[in-house]
């Protein structure tokens, strides 16, 4: 559901606007224990501003500015920190598998995944898919 509010959001903003490109954007980062770091953190981003947020220290997903805090009820964000905690779990693994992979046995490791929409003021659309490694792409859609 906050993917279909987000993008109704983006298309009245587009349709308001009648100019420049638009976009929604969430980030997963991943790291391994020991930072001081949260180990996981999720940025859920409209045109550049950050719209939701959950980390592994809160094991929250909040919202980040007033309409969505407006927009969802508390059963709503309930279910995406259950969401979210999910997606936690599954990068806790893959880091691990990562690690394996490219024969890496300790030090800090970081695995990222970046998906999102863009909407161009010609009605282009674009979307995208990427997985990083330690700062490196090593799959893009």
């Amino acid at each position: 559901m906050l993917r279909e509010v987000v993008l109704a959001f983006l298309c009245c903003v587009h349709a308001a606007s009648g100019a420049g490109t638009h976009s929604l954007r969430y980030f997963f980062t991943g790291v391994t224990a020991g930072t001081g770091l949260p180990e996981f953190v999720i940025v859920g981003m409209v045109d550049d501003v950050q719209h939701v947020h959950y980390d592994s220290v809160s094991k929250k997903m909040r919202p980040r500015q007033d309409w969505m805090a407006k927009s969802e009820g508390p059963e709503y964000w309930e279910s995406e920190t259950q969401n979210a905690a999910g997606e936690e779990q599954w990068f806790k693994a893959n880091i691990g598998i990562a690690m394996q992979r490219f024969n890496q046995t300790g030090g800090v490791h970081t695995f990222q995944y970046m998906y999102g929409c863009e909407l161009d003021d010609d009605g282009t659309k674009r979307g995208f898919r990427q997985y990083g490694f330690d700062g490196k792409d090593f799959i893009i859609f």
